[in-house]
């Protein structure tokens, strides 16, 4: 072996006395004072462990996600989103309650996820050490080391079964090709995992190769060569399980206090005009009529969107067998749909007593308690609840995404390496190159908000009249629409989605290049040195010099497209620019599919047992949508005759009107053949064109290293120091289909241009960043030091004390802040220092460390709704400039004329606090000027950075879009101590024991200018409530209408009061103390000869899952947290056992078999991770349940 490189072979049960990780030589453990820990073989062998996931809970101050893991790692927001942890399971990890860890391959940067069938050990490295990596995550670092070819010929075949039909098989093969000169080593695995989720999988395939070849002929006297080289090739196809059970849409609709099973029309939920009784339960204030403006005694915050619908076409199908829709049919229908109604004169004018119909579903709760004013609501301090009932919907035995989601990832990898040593390894140098291929992308029906289970209200489809059902009203009157086709999946549960916010691939190309060299020299090698030269010691000093190149192109895509035909059926409808994109909601079909039967007649949903979807369900190619064609068919009247409109109750004024908007004038219902085409066709040969989203990144980090080792006195006191200069240039390029007003980035079919001449980056505009660090650490061996070691001769055990010092960057040169300024490279630091015992005969040790880390400016775990923050200028600018420029859409070709004061399109209406039509317009204009006013005060690198452009109206419309790169940062600091004890007490008998108390905080969410654009955003909102900033009316001018403050809060004002409240508080679920106890033992002698069993404790502690918020003393506007009192969740216990036996089969052939059992005796179980201000549980995790395993493995 070589200085650069450690083997399996020196590990005895579960330690290892040398690592890479100290100075990137091999370096005894004992030496090194940063907080690294080594996973040996036969550790991973005892608990049958093959990734991070089956891993990372057994080791110190580590968790990992997914559904065998200790925690879920999605943040606490008002929604909790796993979708992107489908692609990426293996970097669901948090070190130290900061952040996840990197994962490396023999200690190059990797996006492969670590498989146990082609690796030897695993090195841990908690905190950040600038000797390894100058760049990496501040949390540390997951290395994995491959399988070296070795001269000692040897054969491995093992075969597993496991739970809901799993199944594993792997080989090992190691060949000597030439003695003590040339090995090569295959390995592959085919792993296919089932789940308890039905049909969840995950099916892998790969194989690995090794060589390695130390050439006589190069040997002269003490030189060694050593030239090694490994390749891997694989891919994995998955289904993967939920972590979280489904969003609960459901159970709200039985609440008798409540909305009590009641059903609706679509017209019904947004009439806000005609003043009826129990309609416009969606409008809080009524929009138009004689009480404009007051509130709407019906509003029901219970009800909200229609599985997240807008626009878009809705394709019903029955998810209990069925694969085609049994009815397409626009899903809002509202004056001046189709081609538009006519005027009195017979012109058009887009106008037509359709009125407005969007259905409506229960609301998510964190949307409901705004609408509903619950106590402390603006703050943002509810969410989203999870369906924890499973006689509603079993979700721990269903995914409710059925076959309807994929997952992908692709990879190969080579590396070779060059070591030359001299003069006995005094001196030598090692070249290494490495290269890795990698692709991941999903595709997913389910995304956002849609990941739960609905139920269908409604009692009719839109396409009744506005007659509608004589006497069926609150009042006694007419209920307009309410003779529309009665809706046979009423009282029906449902789960639906475009697919348009579930699909993306990321393809990354990584290129590394490391030239290692050393010097060592012992002063103390003589056979007498003098004390001088033993003080001197021994000395070794490396350096390094790097290049590392990361290329990614990442893409998202829309799954099915209506062809421009049926967009041409729109075209008065879509009177923007942008509802005429391909990737408009108008033309994405939005599939909603029917589980079980209707639950009108239940009292509860409990005991409902909804089944999951078990079918794949395509889109049509060719179909027929349900539309209302407002082509003139009545030669016999006038348009201006006199027509009375049933939408308004008998005897209102507001009825009068002319036979022009008279729906029975016109063509009416018909179907009209579409087109769709859908992104997989051909393998995904539509993806391009379906692309809605595209972005290029390059990366390339230069390093220059030195690290200075030095052993003084014997061995007594060890030193390392190490500095580090790396210098990250990033480059960037992104196209975005809802930004593209200059058209750069667009072909001439009006979709992204990903054609090479256009697609591409700009190398000579690139972000660049040159960061210094260092680290040192010092190590002092008692036992060895001259004046203490008689002290400590006749102690059973050695005593070791050290100090660590180090600090790393991440080259995330591309990141942003909302001024589109790059953020600095976050930062860690940490400061470790502590004890090591060990007994003379090296069989017990116990290692007790207390450490400090910081993080600077690291990206956050989120903030749900991120992209409003542009959207609100945007939207906002586009209805200040309508008001402003009379327009009837967002660009200049809806200008009405300048004296239409009677449109409400784009003029307030009378009706607030009782104002009259005058009133109303110089309200108007002071909305008008006081937005003027704001806006010249945003800073104008937010407008370039998220591509804002005033004064776009005459061209496409004010649109943004969210910058390349934006991160929202933050800082954490987590403290602690971490106790690690391993034995050996007999030579079949192995312990390991550890044990980590954190405490972690998050401060200085968003960052200074995130932080100043929402301030000054947010004072103007609040200044002057009547005519100014937050009295803008979106979506029209009536009185009733949604307005600026009310948008802001609603999507994202109320998230981030969330977050700064955070500030100051534990990160989510951060157990303070964990401890995990593993033993073995192997029987020799006896009957039991050739038995092993063994066993795993992991405990947990009790968990804070959110505080009670307070007021503040100081500022009423705001609000605390009463961290004194926080809410917690339980602790947590978890068991595995296993017993195997081994013997010789023959003389050649060894046989070994092992059952493992984890989680022994866990059933089906919730565990909270985020709660309501009462301390109710919101949204839950499910609990690892048990699970076993029987490996066989064959050795010959």
């Amino acid at each position: 072996m070589s200085p650069f490189e450690v083997a399996a072979e020196e590990e005895q049960g579960y330690t290892a006395a040398t690592t890479l990780a100290g100075n990137r030589l091999n370096t005894e453990l004992r030496d090194i004072g940063n907080a690294v820990t080594v996973i040996t073989k036969q550790f991973l062998d005892d608990i049958a462990a093959t990734d991070n996931e089956s891993l990372l809970q057994y080791t110190t101050g580590t968790e990992v996600g997914n559904l065998g893991g200790n925690f879920a790692g999605f943040g606490d927001g008002a929604r909790l989103d796993e979708s992107a942890r489908f692609t990426n399971p293996n970097q669901n990890t948090r070190v130290r309650g900061l952040a996840a860890a990197d994962n490396t391959r023999d200690y190059f940067a990797t996006n492969i996820p670590w498989d146990g069938y082609s690796i030897d050990r695993v090195d841990l490295q908690r905190g950040p050490n600038s000797i390894l990596f100058g760049q990496g995550s501040p949390a540390g670092i997951i290395n994995s080391g491959t399988k070296q070819a070795s001269f000692k010929n040897s054969n491995e075949v093992a075969f597993r079964v496991g739970s809901y039909g799993s199944a594993r098989a792997s080989v090992d093969f190691n060949r000597v090709l030439l003695e003590d000169q040339l090995a090569v080593r295959v390995s592959a695995v085919k792993d296919d995992t089932r789940y308890q989720q039905d049909p969840a999988f995950q099916d892998s395939e790969r194989i690995y190769a090794a060589v390695r070849f130390e050439p006589e002929f190069l040997k002269r006297g003490s030189a060694r060569t050593i030239i090694k080289a490994n390749f891997e090739d694989g891919q994995i196809n998955s289904n993967r399980p939920r972590t979280l059970p489904p969003l609960d849409y459901i159970t709200p609709w039985f609440y008798t206090d409540g909305l009590n099973k009641e059903t609706f029309n679509a017209f019904q939920l947004q009439d806000d005009n005609t003043g009826r009784p129990n309609h416009g339960q969606q409008r809080p204030a009524y929009n138009g009529g004689p009480n404009a403006g007051s509130p709407n005694p019906a509003f029901e915050p219970w009800i909200g969107g229609f599985a997240g619908a807008f626009d878009s076409p809705f394709f019903y199908f029955d998810g209990n067998g069925s694969v085609s829709p049994s009815l397409a049919q626009q899903s809002e229908i509202r004056d001046g749909s189709g081609e538009g109604g006519r005027n009195t004169d017979g012109t058009r004018d887009d106008d037509i007593s359709l009125g407005f119909h969007r259905m409506g579903g229960v609301n998510q709760y964190s949307d409901y308690a705004v609408k509903e004013g619950l106590p402390y609501a603006q703050f943002g301090v509810y969410k989203d609840r999870s369906l924890s009932d499973p006689t509603v919907y079993d979700f721990y035995n269903n995914l409710i995404d059925g076959p309807n989601k994929k997952e992908w990832q692709n990879f190969d990898a080579f590396n070779i390496s060059l070591a030359q040593t001299f003069m006995n390894d005094k001196f030598g140098f090692e070249l290494v190159f490495n290269q890795e291929s990698y692709d991941n992308g999903r595709l997913s029906l389910l995304s956002g908000a849609n990941q739960g289970l609905y139920i269908d209200f409604m009692a009719v489809y839109s396409d009744g009249t506005p007659a509608g059902i004589a006497g069926a009203g609150a009042d006694g009157g007419n209920e307009p629409f309410a003779d529309g086709t009665p809706n046979p999946n009423v009282g029906r549960a449902f789960v639906g989605g475009t697919g348009g916010g579930g699909n993306s691939s990321t393809a990354t190309e990584r290129d590394g290049f490391r030239a290692t060299a050393f010097f060592t020299h012992d002063f103390a090698r003589s056979d007498s040195p003098s004390t001088f030269k033993r003080l001197l010691g021994k000395h070794t000093f490396t350096g390094l010099v790097a290049n590392e190149t990361a290329d990614s192109d990442n893409r998202s895509w829309i799954r099915y497209n209506i062809n421009s035909e049926y967009k041409d059926f729109l075209s008065n409808r879509l009177d923007d620019l942008g509802q005429q994109k391909f990737n408009s909601n108008f033309l994405q079909p939005h599939s909603i599919i029917y589980l079980g039967d209707s639950l009108s007649n239940a009292s509860s949903a409990a005991g409902a047992n909804i089944p999951r979807v078990t079918t794949q369900f395509d889109m049509p190619k060719d179909y027929a949508i349900r539309v209302f064609d407002t082509t003139w068919n009545n030669p016999n009247v006038g348009y201006d005759d006199y027509w009375f409109n049933p939408y308004y109750p008998v005897g209102s004024e507001d009825g009068d009107d002319t036979q022009s908007n008279n729906l029975s004038n016109y063509v009416g219902w018909r179907y009209e053949p579409v087109t769709i085409t859908d992104s997989e066709d051909n393998n995904g040969a539509n993806r391009d064109a379906h692309t809605t989203f595209a972005r290029l990144t390059s990366s390339e980090v230069e390093s220059q290293a030195f690290v200075w080792q030095a052993h003084f006195w014997d061995n007594a006191i060890v030193g390392t120091w190490g500095w580090r200069e790396d210098t990250a240039k990033s480059w960037a390029v992104s196209a975005d289909m809802n930004n593209q007003a200059d058209g750069s980035q667009l072909a001439p079919t009006d979709r992204i241009n990903l054609s090479p001449s256009v697609y591409k980056i700009d190398k000579d505009d690139f972000n660049e960043l040159i960061v210094e660090s260092t680290s040192y650490s010092v190590v002092a061996h008692l036992d060895q030091l001259p004046g203490i070691k008689n002290l400590t001769e006749r102690l059973p055990f050695l005593t070791t004390v050290f100090y660590n010092e180090s600090e790393n960057f991440q080259p995330a040169a591309e990141r942003v802040d909302a001024y589109g300024e790059p953020i600095a490279a976050p930062a860690g630091t940490t400061t470790d220092v502590g004890v090591l015992l060990e007994s003379k005969d090296g069989r017990f040790s116990l290692k007790v460390n207390k450490y400090e880390t910081e993080v600077l400016r690291n990206s956050s775990s989120g903030l749900n709704g991120a992209w409003f923050v542009g959207a609100s200028q945007a939207w906002s600018g586009n209805w200040v400039n309508r008001y402003e420029f009379n327009l009837a859409g967002d660009t200049i070709n809806t200008q009405g004329p300048d004296d239409a004061d009677d449109n409400g399109r784009y003029n307030y209406g009378a009706g607030q606090n009782g104002e009259d039509e005058a009133a109303a317009r110089v309200r108007e204009q002071n909305v008008i000027a006081a937005w003027r006013a704001y806006q010249a005060t945003v800073d104008p690198r937010f407008y370039e950075a998220w591509g804002i452009d005033l004064v776009d109206w005459q061209n496409d419309g004010i649109s943004s879009s969210t910058p390349a790169g934006f991160t929202v940062p933050e800082d954490a600091i987590s403290k602690g101590y971490e106790i690690e004890f391993n034995a050996q007490p007999t030579r079949n008998w192995r312990l390991t024991f550890n044990a980590s108390k954190t405490t972690a905080s998050r401060n200085n969410i968003g960052g200074e200018n995130l932080s100043e654009f929402i301030e000054n955003y947010e004072t103007a909102l609040n200044t002057g409530a009547d005519g100014g900033v937050g009295d803008l009316r979106i979506w029209w001018g009536g009185a009733g209408n949604e307005r600026s403050l009310f948008q802001w809060n609603t999507n994202i004002g109320a998230e981030w009061a969330a977050r700064k409240l955070q500030e100051g508080t534990q990160v989510p679920e951060l157990r303070e103390w964990r401890f995990n106890a593993i033993s073995n033992y192997d029987f020799d002698e006896g009957m039991l000869k050739g038995v092993n069993v063994g066993m795993a404790l992991r405990w947990q502690d009790d968990v804070i899952i959110g505080y009670p918020p307070i007021p503040n003393p100081d500022i009423p506007t705001k609000a605390n947290f009463d961290l004194a009192n926080p809410y917690r969740g339980p602790a947590e216990t978890n068991i595995d056992l296993w017993v195997g036996y081994s013997r010789r089969l023959s003389e050649k052939i060894d046989w070994r078999v092992q059952l493992n059992v984890r989680n022994v005796g866990e059933g089906n179980n919730l565990i909270p991770v985020t709660v309501q201000p009462d301390g109710t549980p919101a949204t839950y995790r499910i609990g690892p349940h048990q699970s076993w395993t029987l490996t066989n493995t064959f050795k010959f």
